[in-house]
């Protein structure tokens, strides 16, 4: 500091100087092993079979991405259901300012549909023009998901979580500016539940599970179903096959996986096509922005 180098210039005695060094020392690191033991593949069946276990696990996209980028982890997780403690913090994170911003998309459009599923441009004109109603609806997903307090209360943001709010107010101006692009279009369903049985031939016999998750939106025009997937950080990626979502790397576009592994079910359960969207919300400022999903250089 400032402090200390004039008082090096100026003090009248003899100064005598330290050196303090962090002594490093290598430490052997030992390999974690599962050994599948017929206890392990026992607890496997009862954790995933639904012939076996009427309470098993649901298989969601985010297991299967554990599994396919560690299995150890997928083990100490799904199998052993070890889980790193919740940590209150007054912050937002990531994760948690990516929920606010799902359930302020959410409030929206359950009003909006309030008198039926069609989304048309004059009432997402409208809503554009209504800074005052916008802001309410992202005060109200923070008193649910942050604040944890009756709608009826007002708690009072600090700076940091101001900040949060208005940016995800803006976010929502660019979703909606975003789906007035798009609109007319039918609204199908929000923070949806699908699942599907599969059968699988096992050693053991069949194996029943059930994969399936929670999709952020379906919307449909035409003769197209869009499963979207909405996301407030990080970059799109293009994979070249469908090969290269199933293959361990540190790149491996997991968000695509998931929005396809959504459409696969769907594929399966009605007769509208199928498109895969990542509508990421702090690039869709472009009005020839889409959030389908490409695959490969061709495309």
């Amino acid at each position: 500091s400032r402090f200390m180098l004039q008082f090096l210039i100026e003090w009248p005695h003899e100064i005598s100087r330290e050196y303090l060094e962090a002594g490093q020392s290598p430490q052997n690191s030992k390999e974690i092993r599962i050994t599948k033991t017929p206890e392990i593949i026992d607890r496997l069946y009862r954790t995933y079979d639904f012939s076996r276990n009427p309470d098993a696990l649901i298989l969601s996209p985010s297991a299967l991405n554990t599994y396919l980028d560690c299995r150890l982890k997928f083990y100490f997780r799904y199998v052993a259901r070890l889980k790193a403690p919740d940590e209150v913090s007054a912050e937002i994170d990531s994760a948690l300012f990516g929920t606010i911003f799902h359930r302020s998309a959410e409030l929206v459009y359950n009003e909006l549909i309030a008198n039926g599923r069609e989304i048309r441009k004059d009432d997402l004109e409208q809503l554009l023009k209504d800074d005052v109603r916008l802001q309410a609806y992202v005060d109200n997903a923070f008193k649910e998901k942050f604040f944890h307090v009756p709608l009826t209360e007002q708690p009072e943001y600090n700076g940091t979580q101001l900040i949060h709010s208005k940016v995800i107010a803006s976010y929502l101006r660019q979703l909606l500016r975003n789906d007035l692009q798009y609109a007319p279009f039918r609204m199908e369903g929000m923070e949806q539940d699908v699942r599907e049985t599969m059968e699988i031939d096992t050693p053991q016999g069949k194996l029943a599970l059930q994969i399936g998750g929670t999709i952020d939106r379906l919307d449909s025009k035409g003769d197209t179903l869009r499963i979207v997937d909405y996301k407030t950080g990080g970059t799109p990626k293009t994979p070249e096959n469908i090969e290269q979502l199933f293959t361990p790397a540190d790149n491996r576009p997991n968000y695509i996986f998931q929005t396809f592994l959504y459409a696969a079910i769907l594929c399966r359960k009605q007769s509208l096509k199928v498109a895969p969207s990542l509508l990421y919300i702090h690039r869709a400022a472009s009005d020839s922005y889409s959030p389908v999903i490409q695959m490969g250089e061709v495309r």
